[in-house]
């Protein structure tokens, strides 16, 4: 891999499972990166619940130079924003010989987030081979058509998507199959500033209040019409029948039918699963499927949720961050859609009750070909240890790394760069530098954005991009041909309000010898490529 300066935040090798691996663990490179963003949520002391719920964040190659770009989504004044505001911002990768570097774009680009922003979705709406974004704010959300040489135009007044909720998140999604790509966005509770009641824990001191004091609010969907110009089709589709309060989304083929579905976690209820029926409709299955709800028969507080095939078996798993005194969840598929809580069977119950994740992702941290777990973490009501030893914001938690070994995972001390304690929130993944490892960013409410360099080097990996001119590649599975039926689906959604690299990363082990992929686009059509020479990132065009 590139040779260049380490940090002071080197991890060192602590675990007999990393030693093996191969893994030499992850550099904080936020400051020689250049990456100088700090969130603001507008804090003034009357713990507005609004205030800790963002933002995210988004990699994307904007400008199609083959290097990952970096949106992190802002916050700003809650009450008065009628003065100059922070607002999103957009940097561009400028990365030579080694050294990750990114430069601030944002007024170059066109870039203006004239909202209250929480998260961020990627997709190409208009299928000209440029990433467009969606922003989910507080009030208007906003529509950013790419149109080239770098730069982004505000298409929100003629797309019909601006909505006036309070969004969280989205996904795009061609759920009709018509080459278009469409759009859930998730949405939270009624908050309105005007009518603000402070809350208090049993000391009578002043904390955020829980969800359940305010109204949940339905979740959107619309249908690309084409011409960047988007029809609102929740209740037709059938997904408005009963309003929650959705904080995360994912879509993929949860059933094997080859149409995407729709998963969202809900904060303190039942969880959705839109299972596509093929004729514009959806049907919720989450009940019947065994995701609505953990293994107790309990509905928690759902925050961040990313799906993948985690087993290795052909089909795609569900993992779910959750509220501090709830473990996160992992479902598993049986292949056809019916699920089982092995949150505790995998090892992954007990090390999470100490904390409230948010962002999280399925990555293979060293490329041996087991997918680890990454969770941002951050609490949501005030910590009496933290307040009364006066750190501020008192809410701050430790983010955590889980190992794959064997069917179980194991939480690792991952180091220096990973004892931070900040309020986390969105992580989106990326390999920023090209070198075959996922790196990612974390975004910290209220505080800086962290950016975190894969170091790992020793064993292979193959990259792929996948290229159609007739549509966009969401949803495209990619299968490595191997003894085991490893699936891969393309897309940017899941973890937490944040959008991800939408190329596709086998780690391969000790495994150097030349791969052959099949891949199955979104028509259903089916293709094989290779032999492909390992250690590069290759595109491949639909034929």
């Amino acid at each position: 891999m590139p040779s260049h300066q380490k940090s002071r935040y080197v991890i060192p090798i602590v675990l007999a499972a990393f030693i093996t691996s191969g893994a030499e663990g992850f550099d904080e490179v936020t400051k020689s990166a250049g990456l100088d963003f700090v969130h603001e949520n507008g804090n003034d002391g009357k713990l507005w619940t609004l205030e800790i719920v963002g933002a995210g964040a988004a990699v994307l190659d904007f400008d199609h130079d083959g290097r990952l770009d970096i949106w992190l989504v802002q916050g700003g004044p809650l009450a008065d924003r009628s003065g100059k505001l922070p607002g999103d911002r957009l940097f561009r990768n400028v990365s030579s010989g080694g050294q990750l570097k990114f430069e601030d774009v944002t007024v170059a680009s066109g870039v203006v987030a004239t909202e209250y922003g929480m998260g961020i979705a990627t997709g190409d709406i208009d299928n000209d081979g440029d990433l467009d974004v969606f922003l989910a704010n507080f009030g208007r959300n906003q529509l950013f058509e790419n149109v080239g040489k770098g730069r982004f135009v505000d298409v929100t007044a003629t797309s019909g998507i601006a909505g006036e909720l309070w969004s969280v998140a989205a996904s795009f999604a061609d759920i009709d199959a018509d080459g278009l790509l469409d759009l859930y966005v998730v949405n939270y509770l009624d908050f309105r500033r005007g009518e603000h009641e402070p809350c208090r824990q049993f000391s009578s001191r002043l904390t955020y209040c829980a969800p359940r004091n305010y109204a949940p609010v339905g979740d959107q969907l619309y249908r690309n019409l084409g011409e960047k110009r988007f029809k609102e089709i929740s209740a037709p589709a059938g997904i408005d029948e009963v309003p929650r309060r959705g904080m995360g989304v994912v879509t993929q083929d949860f059933n094997g039918d080859r149409r995407p579905d729709i998963y969202v976690t809900n904060d303190a209820e039942e969880n959705f699963l839109w299972i596509n029926q093929g004729n514009g409709r959806f049907k919720d299955d989450a009940l019947m499927s065994g995701t609505a709800v953990n293994l107790y028969g309990i509905a928690e507080a759902s925050m961040g949720v990313v799906a993948a095939d985690y087993d290795q078996d052909g089909d795609t798993d569900i993992f779910i961050t959750h509220d501090t005194k709830e473990s996160n969840t992992l479902y598993v598929n049986d292949g056809k859609g019916w699920f089982a809580d092995h949150s505790s069977l995998a090892g992954l119950a007990t090390s999470s009750l100490a904390f409230t994740g948010f962002g999280t992702g399925w990555i293979d941290i060293d490329n041996d070909g087991d997918l680890d777990l990454f969770s941002a973490n951050g609490a949501v009501r005030v910590l009496e240890s933290q307040r009364t030893a006066g750190i501020e914001p008192p809410l701050r938690q430790r983010n955590q790394l889980w190992l794959k070994d064997g069917s179980r995972y194991r939480n690792i001390d991952a180091g220096p760069a990973f004892l931070h304690e900040d309020v986390s929130r969105g992580t989106a993944f990326g390999d920023l530098d090209n070198d075959g490892h996922v790196d990612f960013i974390v975004t910290n409410n209220n505080g800086p954005a962290r950016l975190y360099r894969n170091e790992s080097s020793a064993f292979h990996w193959l990259g792929i991009e996948l290229t159609d001119s007739r549509g966009p590649a969401n949803h495209a599975l990619v299968w490595r041909e191997t003894s085991r039926p490893e699936v891969k689906q393309v897309g940017t959604d899941g973890g937490y309000a944040s959008a991800h690299d939408h190329r596709i990363l086998f780690g391969l082990g000790n495994e150097g010898s030349q791969q052959f992929v099949r891949v199955r686009w979104p028509d259903g059509s089916e293709q094989r490529f290779g032999p492909l020479s390992v250690d590069r990132y290759h595109r491949l065009p639909r034929r």
